[in-house]
């Protein structure tokens, strides 16, 4: 029995790695603002989204910005996020910063 829960619970740890799916599911997503402080860690910036809902696991997050190799390049500042957003869309966001990528001059 313990055997067969552990495969379980593994199974569906790695179905939601590699699972693109919003926090809000199929339902409407809802609009959080988010601050994320410059030099915030990959980890630390998922427990951030999580604890607003953004995302549906902090410890999930991390592991895929480890395999998108994006765990380094999230950037700090200030976000208009989406529950109805996948994890990678709330990646590709945090590469650009919050400026959208714009070059500063």
């Amino acid at each position: 029995l313990f055997v067969y829960k552990g495969e379980s619970v593994a199974y569906q740890f790695g179905y939601y790695i590699f699972m693109d799916e919003a926090a809000a599911g199929t339902e409407q997503g809802r609009t959080v603002e988010v601050s994320l402080l410059e030099g915030s860690s990959a980890r630390d910036i998922g427990r951030q989204l999580e604890s607003l809902g953004v995302i549906k696991d902090a410890n999930v997050f991390y592991i895929q910005t480890l395999f998108a190799g994006c765990s380094d390049s999230l950037k700090g500042g200030q976000y208009t996020l989406s529950t109805s957003m996948t994890p990678s869309e709330i990646m590709e966001i945090l590469q650009e910063g919050p400026d959208g990528g714009a070059e500063q001059s």
